[in-house]
């Protein structure tokens, strides 16, 4: 896992400005193991830098996930969620109310390599996520 110390090095070395806004976001995420949207990280650090934009926040994320200390996590077109840089995982999320949990489980290398040979591409990541119902949602 990512620590404050080795993001706080990246900004730096890039030669980024380590401005109060960015050093709270870089708290927010990474004391949570949480999955964020970018109004929920909005939210909260308006409630503590009330001067504080969305837009701050739309482009602290993606410097962000340009220097890999947080990983977007697509869904679709319409949404995407947020995570501290964290060993290399996938996820499970509930159908109705949108619960997202990690799953740890080696990474499946073998599947990037049937695709690159399928395609010609050659192939950086990927994604995997399973879709089900919380054991919350499946009580009610």
């Amino acid at each position: 896992m990512l620590s404050v110390d080795m993001a706080i090095k990246a900004l730096k070395e890039k030669k980024i400005r380590l401005t109060p806004q960015r050093l709270e976001l870089i708290n927010i995420l990474s004391q949570e193991n949480k999955h964020w949207t970018v109004e929920e990280l909005y939210h909260i650090l308006n409630e503590r830098m009330p001067s504080v934009s969305i837009t701050t926040i739309y482009n602290n994320i993606n410097l962000f996930c340009e220097l890999e200390i947080v990983k977007e996590i697509q869904f679709g077109e319409s949404l995407s969620k947020y995570e501290w840089k964290k060993k290399d995982h996938y996820h499970i999320v509930c159908k109705l109310c949108g619960e997202m949990v990690d799953v740890w489980y080696p990474t499946l290398k073998e599947v990037e390599t049937v695709a690159e040979s399928i395609s010609k591409f050659q192939i950086r990541s990927h994604n995997l996520q399973f879709y089900g119902v919380c054991s919350q949602c499946a009580e009610q």
